[in-house]
């Protein structure tokens, strides 16, 4: 046994006694202050032990026996358990690492790949399995623990259940809940950077482990010979993973993207969403037994795959109306198959059960519309209702599924001719016949309605149906469309559309070089002109005929599919007002904005993203709120009769331009000015959080980030990113989707009652502006300033390497051939300090900001004690840091830079890695005073000794992948040619390049499975 099973229990897994820990979105588990408990702990100590087992027993069936026993050597030194100094543990695996070859680097790199996939698919199951048992406890107490902090102040993940339990205890009126679950409204959506980096193909692999060992644990097999069919089931499944390519073999278009991203919803969400409605039902009857729950989409999804173009050239209208299709194929198909099985179950008899007029009505239109299924079905069922109505429904999606699949094929420019579609029926002839009606459903508010007179027929009788009940959950959900695709594009694309516009109009002025007041006055007069800008004939340039195509193809796509389809256009980049009057101009020439009527159809979302932008915001904002045709559109466009404005803050741009901290603060103070703002000109705001995975991009526990969101900048209102990894880790499995779901769910709820005047305390901003502007200066000195910061992040990080990887449609730079750091992206950014354990983004220059504002006035550590203790905001900022600062690891960081880094610039970059290391003490040493922890982790025990366990077992992976790439960046021939390595230090053996770059792929692979992050 590599690692006992106890201790194995106690690292990876705490549980609180109320609620399971939900996986974070920096891959770790989310903690509180409970011990394990020691179900929990049991239950991970047992199957973690089966897993060593199978590891083991797979490296010894697959590899060679000296291989074999090398690799378990390997794991050995690594265990926390070893009682080496970490420089002799390192020493020791850097001589394993000299004695293999390239196959056996390669085995090695796959084996601790292998490992960390099947301790985190463990931690998935256990959660999910914590989470089922939570729900079975039976009602908690109704009366709060006296003892248990202010509503304001309680960061654990709580379920509805316990929110309620508590609002009630705390005296909070049901009208008041009731008015806020009535404006409930949170967007999830889907990304697709960071690509997943494990294959869709292993993912099938992990989900057929995952099952046979929750059928070996948790089902516990009937006898002995089970088991052990389940046992042999399970190494011969891990045996077909080991000999499966973790690699993809071909770069990703942007409908494999689409794929994978809607494989959660298939395998997951379409199933799981109903189930979030009841619970949140179930939770209320305890607690507000008269409060209406919220309405079934509460909760709804988008998707920026197939739609987001913004530096991706492969995101075409065509990609993104064949990704419409496909979105409406899958759940069309979905709805048929339901149907289907609800037609075996309603076999009611009108002679034994009374029949609601309006149903039967409908039967008599449906007769008439579809004569042949009359025939077909009537003497079938004459005398079962339900079933004679849902073999209507059924006939009308099969005729919509066979008009989406002619949609996909005709493409968007087909014209609309409607003798190639399913036909449309003229009920009855003469003078007094009807119009022709179209027999599929032309939207899908036509199958709610049939849905719901199957619902009231049967409650007239006193019967109720769940299947039915679900199906009509899904149908208001997730419609036709699966999930709302927001387009995405640059914001200088529409500039420079608009620009060789006027050139060829011949404008006094071109607009290029209009200043921004021209610009607005004439984007506002165009607006509000009824006469077309456009004119049909003229030929335009590839980048503008694209821009314009984008317009048409969304009206044609509403035209079709409804405004449900796409109601968003992110623009990034949003610098100005003119920027998003451009939008809205391209979209009136589309018909897309109706001057007349004043109405649009289109939401047009600015995304701020640097600093200078975040600054900015509010006062971008102002200027187009002020124009009353401005506000005109937004009224036309918003929810409940209220005009709506959506803005997206963008984390990974602003923190990759000033930090961490600075970062943080600027989207904190934007958030407040904008929420003031929209409630002068009494507009509804929906903040568009655009989250990564990495802390550095915005990412970090889902709970605690919604809880730190400035008070009253909420009100129910929330859509947020959902990206890589964080998809795998959240919603792989139905139960931890979930629970995700609701404890995201809770999180809005807390945050939209509680009204707190901690973010209106004018000494605690003023210091959060000073440590947010030194705390700048000091990233902006090393990471811009220092002209050599650029090359050190090329050769000491696997930068170029992690390019090559075939995980993506969109280019790692925003610009081909450029190698500054202004055209790198900032998740290719984030990936390549995390690889090399710098995780540099995510901290730098918090400590010195710290340590400036201690030396002018060393008291403040004390204010600074009290805000981490009682301002969400502050308190999440320290943790994220805290936690950040466990994963980084200088020793192995420094090797890269030794390993890498070419001897003429060995001074520069032991210069650059001496002001990082020097920093990364100030800022442990700080954070461990502000947080009074002895250790980083101290205050979360389990997360602690998690961090631990990964952080010693990643180690191997990295010491492979810097000798792996130093041979691949010693050759400068391409393949096939191949030569000795020269470095006396290594083996003198001759590898292809290719051969060394796979190599160094499969540990960038691995070191991102035992990391559970990417960027």
């Amino acid at each position: 046994m590599i690692m006992g099973a106890s201790s194995a229990g106690s690292v990876l897994m705490r549980q609180s006694l109320s609620a399971p820990a939900p996986m974070r979105e920096d891959g770790a588990m989310e903690a509180g202050l409970a011990q394990p408990a020691p179900r929990v702990t049991r239950l991970l100590g047992e199957r973690l032990e089966l897993v060593e087992d199978l590891w083991k027993t797979v490296l010894r069936s697959e590899c060679p026996p000296e291989q074999a026993e090398r690799l378990l050597r390997m794991k050995d030194l690594s265990d926390p358990a070893n009682a080496l100094t970490a420089s002799a543990t390192s020493a020791a695996i850097v001589q394993l690492i000299r004695d293999m070859d390239l196959a056996e680097a390669i085995a090695a790199a796959r084996a601790f790949s292998l490992y960390f996939q099947l301790v985190n698919i463990l931690e998935q199951h256990i959660e999910e399995d914590s989470y089922l048992a939570s729900l079975q406890e039976g009602t908690p107490t109704p009366n709060p623990d006296p003892f248990a902090p202010p509503l304001a102040s309680q960061t654990d993940p709580a379920t509805f259940r316990e929110l309620f339990t508590r609002l009630r205890g705390l005296n909070v009126p049901p009208a008041q809940l009731e008015n806020l679950l009535r404006e409930l409204d949170i967007r999830l959506v889907f990304t697709a950077h960071p690509t997943e980096i494990v294959r869709h193909t292993v993912r099938h692999k992990q989900r057929r482990v995952a099952s046979l060992i929750h059928r070996l644990q948790v089902n516990s097999p009937s006898d002995l010979h089970d088991e052990r069919s389940l046992r042999l089931q399970l190494e011969e499944e891990i045996r077909l993973w080991w000999r499966t390519d973790e690699l993809h073999q071909f770069k990703p278009s942007v409908l494999d993207e689409v794929d994978y991203a809607l494989h959660y919803f298939q395998q997951v969400l379409f199933d799981a969403m109903p189930l979030l409605r009841q619970r949140i039902h179930s939770a209320l009857g305890c607690s507000y037994p008269d409060v209406e729950p919220p309405r079934d989409a509460f909760c709804t999804f988008g998707s920026w795959v197939g739609a987001d173009r913004d530096g991706n050239p492969s995101v075409t209208p065509d990609i993104t109306w064949r990704t419409a299709c496909y979105q409406r194929q899958l759940m069309i198909e979905r709805y048929i198959s339901t149907v289907q099985e609800l037609r075996d179950q309603l076999s009611i008899s009108m002679q034994w059960s009374q029949v609601s007029a309006p149903l039967l009505e409908s039967l008599e239109m449906d007769r008439l519309r579809f004569p042949e299924i009359y025939d077909e079905r009537a003497a079938r069922y004459r005398l079962e209702p339900y079933r004679l109505k849902l073999s209507y429904t059924l006939e009308r999606l099969r005729l919509t599924h066979r008009r989406n699949q002619q949609l996909a094929e005709a493409g968007w420019e087909a014209p609309c001719d409607a003798s190639s579609f399913p036909p449309a029926l003229t009920i009855g002839t003469g003078p007094m016949a009807s119009a022709p009606q179209d027999l599929h459903y032309a939207s899908v508010d036509e199958l709610r309605a049939d849905l719901e007179l199957l619902r009231d027929s049967l409650e007239t009788t006193g019967l109720s149906c769940e299947p039915l009940r679900k199906l009509l959950s899904q149908v208001h959900i997730f419609g036709f469309s699966l999930a709302t695709l927001d387009i995405r594009q640059e914001s200088t694309r529409h500039s420079d559309a608009l620009d060789e516009l006027s050139r060829y109009l011949q404008l006094p002025v071109p607009y290029g070089e209009m200043a921004e007041d021209e610009r607005v006055a004439w984007l506002l007069q165009e607006l509000q002109t009824r006469r077309p800008l456009l004119p049909a004939a003229a030929v335009w340039s590839p980048a503008t005929a694209e821009t314009f195509a984008v317009f048409r193809m969304l009206e044609r796509l509403q035209r079709e599919f409804g405004t449900r389809i796409c109601r968003s256009y992110v623009i990034s980049m949003s610098h100005t007002a003119s920027d998003l009057l451009e939008v809205l101009l391209l979209a009136k020439e589309a018909g897309l904005v109706d001057p007349k009527a004043v109405r649009t159809s289109l939401l047009v979302v600015p995304l701020f993203e640097t600093v200078e932008d975040l600054q900015h915001a509010p006062a971008v904002m102002e200027r187009l709120f002020s124009e009353p045709f401005y506000l005109q559109l937004l009224a036309s466009n918003g929810e409940a009769d209220r005009a709506l404005q959506e803005v997206m803050l963008g984390y990974s741009d602003s923190n990759k331009d000033s930090g961490f901290l600075s970062s943080n603060w600027e989207i904190h103070k934007a958030q407040i000015g904008l929420q003031r703002l929209a409630l002068q000109h009494g507009v509804a705001l929906r903040i568009f959080h655009g989250r990564g995975g990495s802390v550095g991009r915005g990412g970090g526990p889902a709970y605690q980030a919604i809880l730190a969101q400035p008070s009253g900048t909420m009100n129910g209102r929330i859509k947020i990113t959902e990206q890589g990894e964080v998809l795998a880790s959240k919603y792989s499995l139905p139960e931890l989707a979930l629970y995700n779901l609701e404890t995201m769910t809770t999180a809005v709820l807390q945050n939209s009652l509680v009204s707190s005047s901690l973010d209106d305390t004018p000494a605690w901003n003023e210091l959060m502006g000073r440590l947010g502007a030194r705390s700048r200066q000091h990233y902006r000195k090393l990471v811009h300033e220092n002209p050599d910061l650029v090359e050190f992040f090329q050769q000491v990080t696997p930068i170029e390497e992690i390019s090559k990887l075939q995980i993506s449609s969109r280019p790692a730079r925003r610009k081909s051939g450029a190698k500054d750091l202004s055209s790198l992206r900032a998740i290719p950014w984030v990936f390549g300090w995390t690889q090399s354990r710098f995780l540099l983004p995510s901290w730098f220059g918090v400590g010195a900001a710290l340590q400036e504002e201690l030396e002018h006035d060393p008291d403040q550590l004390e204010l600074l004690k009290l805000l981490y203790q009682r301002w969400p905001f502050f308190r999440m900022l320290i943790s994220k840091v805290e936690m950040t600062l466990s994963k980084v690891d200088l020793d192995l960081a420094h090797h890269y830079v030794q390993a890498l880094g070419r001897p003429s610039h060995r001074e520069a970059f032991e210069g650059i890695f001496d002001v990082i290391a020097a920093e990364f003490t100030l800022t442990r040493d700080l954070v461990l005073k502000i947080s009074g922890h002895t250790r980083l982790l101290d205050g979360d025990p389990a997360l602690q000794l998690s961090v631990d366990l990964r952080n010693r077992t990643i180690i191997p992976l990295g010491f492979l992948q810097v000798a792996l790439l130093r041979r691949l960046r010693d050759q400068h021939r391409q393949p096939p040619m191949s030569e000795v390595a020269s470095d006396a230090a290594t083996d003198g053996r001759t590898y292809s390049r290719s051969e060394l770059l796979r190599g160094a792929l499969l540990t960038i692979n691995g070191i991102a499975a035992g990391m559970r992050n990417t960027g």
